[in-house]
């Protein structure tokens, strides 16, 4: 006999397994509205230059280029 802690986890972990599927498929349509749009309103990648700058690129090992920014400020 499953204990009811056994039971809630069962669903969490089905629940969880739902929750993964729905966000590809909802990621799927959304990428796509979106590529659409940008087809549509003819955006170019460089409309998007300061939207994306957020995104700081990593290297490698996992650390951020930003740092290397913050050291050259830091240095004057």
């Amino acid at each position: 006999m499953m204990s009811r802690v056994d039971e809630i986890n069962a669903q969490i972990a089905k629940l969880e397994a739902e929750r993964t599927s729905a966000m590809k498929a909802e990621r799927a349509n959304v990428l796509a509205k979106m590529k659409a749009d940008i087809k549509l309103y003819g955006f170019k990648t460089t409309d998007f230059k300061g939207v994306l700058l957020t995104r700081a690129k990593r290297s490698p090992n996992g650390t951020r280029a930003a740092k290397k920014a913050a050291t050259k400020k830091s240095t004057k």
